[in-house]
């Protein structure tokens, strides 16, 4: 059987609910670029970039694009923490573009320094 509504025009969207369609898009986009960022290595502590030696970590961190937006990342802190008993680097970073901080862990692969 044919819909009632077949032969009538679509109701045009307002400029309003177009712009939040997209803002509820890219909201998502976003969500799902930081969880992947999450799973990338140096993303947590438990994955962890290897590195020699403590001076590798902030220009390691400083090459390594923002993942929402592909601008460049600005080490604010370079600092060591431990996190379930190791002992890592963390590079507190923020991205120059979109301003978005997160965080890169790094484990120094030599033992004098942990």
């Amino acid at each position: 059987m044919p819909s009632l509504y077949a032969g009538m025009p679509k109701r045009k969207q307002s400029l309003r609910s177009v712009r939040r369609a997209r803002a509820r898009v890219h909201e998502g986009l976003v969500n799902d670029l930081d969880r992947l960022a999450h799973l990338a290595p140096g993303g947590a502590p438990d994955r962890a970039l290897d590195v020699e030696a403590p001076t590798q970590v902030e220009p390691i961190a400083e090459s390594t694009p923002c993942p929402l937006c592909r601008g460049a990342l600005r080490v604010v802190e370079h600092a060591a923490e431990t996190h379930d008993g190791t002992r890592l680097r963390v590079a507190h970073v923020r991205c120059t573009s979109c301003g978005v901080a997160r965080a890169l862990y790094f484990r120094l692969a030599l033992s004098r320094f942990n």
